[in-house]
């Protein structure tokens, strides 16, 4: 309750307890001292000086009533300007809030806007796509090819033989952060992600002299990382972990125990909706300079006298064109690795990225203070929801 309500409350309340009390003494026969200040009321305290008239009586009762109210009047009077002076503004009760703007508040802030929770299961699988989540919540099944390559360090009699391990496990790239340190990541784990593997098992091919097996393996991580590639282009890093070493029985290639790394390319596709804008744009411009270089071809093999003006101007015209043309060829080729034939990836369901069919597999191996990464394979993906469908 504000100051000027409950200073209200207490003069009603005087006025009424005075009310009471004078309708407590119309029922007496005593006469009531003639002074009329706002004494009066303790005044009527003292014993009676004489006896008076019901009709004196209820007069009396009048004039006190019109002095409590001028009274109050004045002390509501006084209260309002000593309100005012310190500044208090006496509130209203709580009106429901309107969506109307008023006059007065036009200066004020605009209301907050109300905070809503969606279900996370509605929601959309990637609410903000960047180049470096594309495969968050995707799932890919993976195939590696162990045997020996060329550039290896594994042992000289690892693979001697050309045999072959194949195996093939299914992977879900989860957006989840993984904070299990790795050297094999750009920054440890800045960035990575935990890689699910599905049952957390990993199959091995059947070979001559056995059947398919199977083998327990741990969730491993997953990272892309901008420009570690061939010219400048954008690498795919995961990881599994297996439990124990695999191999096949009489065989000179086998999986070390531990964890196998994996890499491949990374090409998005979120800005030209897949398309090979800037290798198209590289042949259109060569297949038009050679088109050039053919008109001016044909005019100075028109031209019989080798000294001419005219064809000695062509022949620098020839000259200039055909270094545009060596450069263009180079830009080529660069926009070949930076952007690869469709035939070449593999791409996630919603086209918005594609992964190199083919992809390098190595493992770790600690020499003392020094890491060195063997080369065991290479692996193949390709996108198990498209897989499905």
């Amino acid at each position: 309750m504000t100051p000027i309500r409950s200073m209200l409350s207490f003069v009603g309340g005087t006025v009424v307890l005075s009310q009471l009390f004078l309708s407590g003494h119309s029922f007496s026969n005593t006469k009531q001292p003639t002074q009329r200040t706002s004494s009066r009321v303790l005044m009527h305290m003292a014993p009676p000086s004489k006896t008076m008239s019901v009709a004196e009586l209820e007069a009396e009762s009048e004039q006190l009533r019109i002095e409590i109210e001028e009274l109050r009047k004045e002390a509501l009077s006084r209260l309002e300007a000593l309100s005012e002076q310190l500044g208090v503004v006496e509130t209203e009760p709580s009106k429901p809030l309107s969506t109307t703007q008023t006059g007065d508040d036009k200066d004020l802030l605009p209301a907050p806007m109300p905070i809503t929770f969606t279900d996370s299961t509605t929601s959309s699988k990637k609410s903000t796509k960047g180049i470096a989540n594309l495969l968050d919540e995707t799932t890919w099944k993976i195939s590696l090819s162990i045997g020996r390559e060329p550039g290896t360090w594994m042992p000289k009699d690892w693979g001697k033989s050309g045999q072959r391990l194949n195996l093939s496990f299914t992977a879900d790239f989860t957006p989840s952060q993984l904070f299990d340190r790795d050297d094999f990541f750009r920054g440890g784990y800045t960035n990575a992600k935990i890689l699910n593997v599905e049952s957390n098992q990993i199959t091995l091919g059947p070979s001559l002299s056995e059947g398919q097996r199977s083998y327990k393996v741990k969730n491993g991580g997953w990272q892309v990382t901008r420009g570690d590639g061939p010219m400048g282009t954008d690498l795919l890093r995961f990881f599994i972990e297996v439990d124990e070493e695999i191999t096949h029985a009489g065989s000179d290639v086998y999986i070390p125990k531990g964890r196998i790394y994996c890499s491949c390319g990374y090409f998005p596709f979120m800005n030209n909706g897949g398309k090979d804008g800037m290798k198209d744009a590289v042949k259109d411009e060569i297949k038009k300079i050679e088109g050039e270089i053919m008109q001016l071809q044909k005019k100075k093999d028109e031209i019989k006298n080798p000294f001419n003006l005219d064809g000695i101007k062509i022949s620098s015209e020839i000259f200039k064109l055909k270094q545009d043309l060596d450069q263009l060829n180079q830009r080529l080729s660069f926009a070949m690795v930076r952007q690869p034939d469709k035939q070449l990836l593999r791409y996630s369901p919603d086209g918005d990225v594609g992964l190199t069919k083919e992809g390098g597999v190595c493992c770790e191996v600690k020499k003392g203070p020094v890491v060195e990464y063997h080369i065991l394979g290479r692996f193949g993906v390709v996108s198990a929801q498209k897989e499905e469908k």
